[in-house]
Parts: structure tokens; C-alpha cells; sequence
């Protein structure tokens, strides 16, 4: 960005005083904001490979032939899913439940992933039936108790 306000600063300082009106001076401007257009840093990162969970054009790149981090790469593509929707169970719980809250319900996660907002009072029978059973959210495929969300409730299969 620096370089290219020195550009435009030496070639107006270059061309000398001109009425702002002139045909060539227009076009010298046209010109520089082409020039200023197209050499985007911003353009560079958008067109840049990338490697994101182990998967991206720009993993190859990133390893540098080093085996260690290519494995290391593997597994992250392989645990990807989990991790995402782990995220995604960790989002829920931490945005939802005060908001069903106010209404009377609650969340429940059912035995494929998914959630159901049931009334309390619902709730209530299921937990003395015995249908419905407490978790304790865990982060990383299982290995780390996540202790920035509550016990989630979760139906027995």
C-alpha cells in the first residue's frame, strides 16, 4: 500500500501542474486506479491456497515433505466432522437454552444429534420415567470435559 502511494505521488509530482480538467491528466488518474485495483494485498490472500482441518489445495504446501505434520494433517481431516459438530452442539447449548428457557421448555438431544425443545413439565415426566439421562459435554472427540457449557439432557436409546 505504501509503494503504491509513492507511485502515484511520483507521477503526478513527474508530470508537473496540470488543470484538473485535462484529457491526459483524467486518463493518468484512470491509469494509477487501475494499477492501485489490481494490486490488491487482499486480492493475494482471497487467490491464496488454503488448508483448513487438513483439507485445502494448500496442505501439501504447508507440510513442506515433513511426515509428522502430514499425519498430523490426516487426522485432523478425519476428526473434521466430529470437531464441527461439536462446535455446532457447543453453539446450541450455549445460545439456546436461556432462550427456550423463557418460554417453558428445554432442550433435549436426541440419540442421532439433533434437538428438541420440549415443555418443562414434559421434561419433567421423562426424567422420572427415566427416558432421559444427563451428559457431560465433552470437547476433542471425547478427550477434554468442556466446562463453558452445562450438562446437556439427552434421551436414552
Amino acid at each position: 500500500m505504501r509503494s503504491t502511494l509513492i507511485l502515484i505521488s511520483l507521477i503526478g509530482s513527474a508530470s508537473g501542474y496540470q488543470p484538473t480538467t485535462s484529457r491526459r491528466h483524467l486518463l493518468q488518474q484512470a491509469l494509477v486506479g487501475a494499477f492501485v485495483a489490481s494490486s490488491s494485498p487482499a486480492e493475494a490472500v482471497i487467490s491464496s491456497k488454503y488448508c483448513s482441518a487438513g483439507v485445502g489445495e494448500g496442505c501439501g504446501d504447508l507440510s513442506e515433505g515433513n511426515e509428522l505434520i502430514r499425519s498430523l494433517q490426516e487426522k485432523s481431516a478425519i476428526n473434521r466432522e466430529r470437531y464441527q459438530q461439536e462446535a455446532l452442539d457447543a453453539y446450541y447449548m450455549k445460545n439456546y437454552p436461556d432462550f427456550f428457557g423463557v418460554v417453558g421448555k428445554t432442550l433435549v438431544k436426541k440419540p442421532d444429534g439433533t434437538f428438541v425443545a420440549l415443555a418443562d413439565s414434559e421434561v419433567e415426566k421423562l426424567k422420572q420415567e427415566g427416558k432421559v439421562t444427563f451428559e457431560i459435554p465433552r470437547t476433542k472427540g471425547g478427550k477434554f470435559v468442556d466446562v463453558t457449557q452445562k450438562p446437556i439432557l439427552v434421551f436414552k436409546e
